[in-house]
């Protein structure tokens, strides 16, 4: 008896030891894999008359057509460098240039933040409907890992 225990024992140490050994192995998506995930997110989640028109590299396009002109923004997710704090009910991105507008017509004025759920209290460019808390929180997370490719640091850096 005492030694099925031991042999119980042992096993249980080496299953806890194998679990431990695979949470830290967890993969981190790449870059171009979070971009694309999250260009996915955005497309299903388009709204207010908005059509997805292409992603490629990073660079995840729209269209809207204003009275008689067609305006195409382009968010470019190599260009995003923060969002809105994590515990904030107002989830936006931002980065110097992320955003292009062109329109047949006219020129289109880029911001530098967008809106992705909640409020919008500082009035950015909202052109996506999320109101799905776990996807919230997984985009949260995305964009996280994105900005950390997007803002590298240097060599003798230590974070």
């Amino acid at each position: 008896m005492k030694n099925f225990k031991l042999i119980l024992s042992v096993m249980f140490v080496f299953f806890v030891a194998q679990l431990n050994t695979m949470a830290q192995t967890e993969k981190k998506p790449t870059k171009e894999e979070t971009m694309e995930w999250i260009a996915g997110k955005l497309k299903e989640h388009l709204t207010g008359g908005r059509e997805f028109v292409s992603y490629n590299d990073g660079l995840f396009s729209y269209k809207k057509v204003l009275s008689s002109d067609v305006c195409v923004t382009t968010i470019d997710l190599n260009k995003v460098k923060s969002m809105s704090n994590i515990y904030s009910k107002d989830f936006f991105i931002q980065g110097d240039g992320m955003l292009t507008v062109k329109c047949d017509n006219s020129v289109g004025n880029g911001k530098n933040a967008v809106s992705i759920s909640g409020q919008n209290f500082n009035k950015y460019t909202a052109p996506f409907y999320v109101v799905d808390d776990p996807l919230i929180e997984r985009l949260k997370k995305a964009f996280k890992t994105l900005i950390e490719y997007n803002s590298p640091k240097d060599a003798n850096e230590a974070f």
